[in-house]
């Protein structure tokens, strides 16, 4: 779902587990998430952007939405 997200944990070799500790929920949860069968809630979207230090704009476009112009 979210496919620059995933990018960029596997270039900075971050695990689902270890950002899912950085903000405070479970792997599962985290793995939901980015798969977009949740949503990210706000405080969980910015510790993900602290954490991979990328924007907002970048780690959460969607796989649907690569390659529109807005």
């Amino acid at each position: 779902m979210y496919p620059n997200l995933e990018l960029e944990m596997f270039k900075q070799k971050v695990s689902t587990k270890q950002l899912a500790d950085a903000c405070g929920i479970s792997e599962s949860a985290m793995r939901n998430k980015i798969k977009g069968r949740s949503d990210f809630k706000m405080s969980e979207a910015r510790c993900v952007v602290n954490m991979l230090h990328e924007t907002t704009e970048y780690l959460f476009a969607r796989a649907d939405e690569q390659g529109k112009a807005g």
